[in-house]
This record gives structure tokens, sequence and C-alpha cells, in this order.
């Protein structure tokens, strides 16, 4: 990939905050636009349909797939409503339990915003407003309280804050769980290679470190990335044990150990994946008016989620398309999803346009043997009474 740096006076995020300091424009470059071929698609080969009960609604910001005895598999799902974990049999589609946590008190977890399910009596808990995990088990109480804001005054100039989805998980690899974050406020030039959005938590000792940086090519030399919609960092565990990074405006993926800074970039774009540039606003003619901002972001191709999928051996790279003629009205559900197919080596196989964000939680999406799970809003389930979920497989074309 090529990275251009054009010269710019000013930036203002989509947060609408003003930064004050002299800004740069980057512009990355797909060097591949136009010139890769497919050779493989995605179909829609079945749908599973699980009903819910009043207190739960689809559509929900968090999923993880468990593993049981006997090959029973196992699909559970955080209600923010009512602070529970819902457990339904994968396989028969069949409520199974609920796991409720208190929100004060003693076991109180004040809003859980994600969680990792080890074992019924290993349940880790994002506790959102805390910015902290909790060690808690399938009764509800809390065994152990972890901080993950560190211990200076200024802790987020250096460490992530979270925002965990389906494709954005907590992940295991052996004893530790590697939590991403990102960086929701202005990223500084002097802190490019100081701020981590990698939390490693040892599950043996304890213990946390801190991994991961942002790309300096996209990122450095006061690049104008700093707004959440930017800065969201999508990981992938390998089969390698390395992971594998998706950031929003790079057609490249990156490469790193769980536990060093070093990455190298591979090729992870399409044949339609466009340009991408950071917003060129000159402050001296005042604050960038809102809607600039949201048709800069609107009409970008910007990337998103990389799940990997271990029983073809493919990755699958989702892109929000941007839509040229987008204006203020225009909702962000609009842009239709493509998803990108790369083989084990990353070499590039298609790409399948599957629809708009109206149609289409892309947010929960996960691999299983029947292939490629993305949960579909059925405008005709008025009640909101079923979760759906489509299921893809790749198909040579």
């Amino acid at each position: 990939m090529r990275y251009n740096g054009i010269i710019a006076i000013g930036y203002i995020a989509l947060s609408f905050i003003l930064v004050s300091c002299s800004k740069s424009t980057v512009k990355v470059i797909n060097d591949k636009y136009g010139f890769l071929t497919s050779t493989y698609e995605l179909v829609e080969t079945t749908e599973k349909k699980i009903a819910l009960d009043d207190l739960t609604a689809p559509g929900s910001v968090y999923m993880q797939m468990i593993s049981g005895p006997e090959g029973s598999r196992y699909l559970s799902l955080l209600n923010k409503y009512n602070n529970s974990i819902y457990i339904f049999d994968y396989n028969t589609t069949e409520f199974v339990t609920n796991i409720s946590y208190d929100r004060e008190g003693a076991n109180g977890v004040l809003s859980v915003g994600g969680y990792y399910i080890k074992n019924m009596d290993s349940i880790y808990l994002y506790n959102r407003p805390m910015i902290e995990l909790v060690l808690a088990d399938s009764a509800g109480q809390v065994k152990n309280r972890i901080s993950l804001k560190g211990l200076e005054e200024n802790w987020y100039d250096y460490l992530p804050q979270y925002d965990f989805k389906t494709v954005c998980p907590i992940i295991e690899r052996e004893n530790m769980l590697l939590l991403t974050g990102f960086n929701p406020f202005e990223l500084k030039a002097s802190l490019i290679n100081k701020f981590f959005f990698t939390t490693c938590f040892n599950t043996k000792t304890n213990e946390i470190n801190h991994f991961h940086t942002y790309p300096v090519e996209i990122f450095g030399d006061n690049a104008n990335w700093g707004d959440p919609a930017y800065m969201q960092v999508y990981p992938a565990l390998m089969p390698s044990g390395e992971i594998l990074h998706s950031f929003t405006p790079s057609h490249d993926l990156y490469i790193s150990d769980w536990n060093s800074n070093t990455k190298r970039a591979v090729y992870g774009g399409s044949n339609v994946s466009k340009n991408i540039s950071s917003i060129d606003w000159d402050t001296n003619s005042g604050v960038a008016p809102s809607q600039l901002l949201h048709a800069h972001y609107m009409q970008q191709d910007l990337y998103a989620a990389v799940l990997y999928d271990p029983f073809r051996e493919v990755y699958y790279r989702y892109m929000q398309q941007g839509i040229p003629d987008a204006t203020t009205n225009t909702h962000v559900i609009n842009k239709n999803i493509v998803i990108i197919i790369l083989d084990k080596n990353f070499q590039y196989l298609g790409k399948t346009a599957i629809g708009t964000g109206e149609i289409w939680n892309w947010n929960n999406s996960f691999v299983t043997e029947e292939g490629l799970n993305i949960e579909y809003k059925d405008v005709n389930d008025l009640e909101e009474e079923y979760l759906y979920l489509k299921i893809f497989n790749i198909k040579k074309i």
C-alpha cells in the first residue's frame, strides 16, 4: 500500500471536538483496485430461528459460542436490559438457561459490556462503567475484580477503552485473555508508539500487560483519525497463535505476536475498495460543519471485522461500502455490507455484497462448522420474537 501525506491545517473529530494543533490529511491508496478477480463467493445455505422471551430483543451487542460435552454447542448472548447472559442450544435452538448479575452490592456488576465464558465457574465480565474485568460464576457470585484503568491519572493517554462486540470479542490464548480496545480520543503524535490498544490478562497470575500500537503510516504524523469511528480495532486469532488486526481505514491487515509490538502488513482489501482519506479541513475557516463530517464518513469505503474460518481455512473481512451521494440524512445502516474472502495465506478469493445494515446486524457474526453466521433483521417480525441467523458458505464461481 502507498500512504500519501498531504499537509492540512486542522481537523474536527466526528464527536465535534475541536483539535487546535496542526493536522495532516492521510490518503490510503488501494493499489489493487479494479485489478483483482473473484473466484469464490458467499452464498446463503441455511437459517436458524431462535425464540426469545419478552425481556430479550434481537440485536444483542455481544455473543459467544461455547463448546459442551459430547459435541454439544451453545450460543450465549448478552441481554443488557436485565444484565443477564442467555444460553441456547445451538444445535436445537432451545433455551437452556440464563445467568443474571446484580447491578449493586458485593456481587454487583453495574453494566455488563462483554464477557468470556471459560467455564461455568469462571466467567469474565467487562463492567463497562467501572472499566474493570470481573471474575464471576454462573450463580452470580463475584470472585475477583481487576481494574483496567492503570494507576496513572492520565491513563487514557496510554491505555485503551473498550467497546466489545461479537466481532470484537475477548479472546483466550492459552492462559491469556486478550482484550482489544481502542483510543476514543485524538491520538497525539507524541504517543503514537506509546498508546497500546490490547490488554493481556493472565488468568493464572492476574498479571496485566499491554501491547500493540496503531500503525504509524496511517495514524502517525498528526493524522486526523481522532474519532472512534476510525479508531476501532478488530482482532482475530490466527492458527499460528498470532493476532490479526483489521483497522477501519486500512486496506492492509496487520499480524502481531500476542506479546509483541512488532507488526507486519498483508494486503486485505478487494477489487471494489476505493482510496480512503482522513478529513481535510482548514481550521482558519472555523469549525468543520457537521454535514461535511458526516458526508466524509458516509462516502468512504471503511473496513471492519475480520474472522477466521478454521473449517474452510479462509478469512472473512467486512467492509462498509461508501455511498458517493450520501447526505446529512443518510444513516450509517444504509451502507452496503461487502464481505471479502481471503485464503489462509491472504490471497484474494473474492467478495460478496450481502445488503445493507438495515437488514444485517453484521456485528453479530461468528463461524461454526455450518458456515459464517450473520444476524438477520426480519422486518416482518414486528414483535421481535426471534433471533434470526443466516448461514453462508463459500462457493466457487
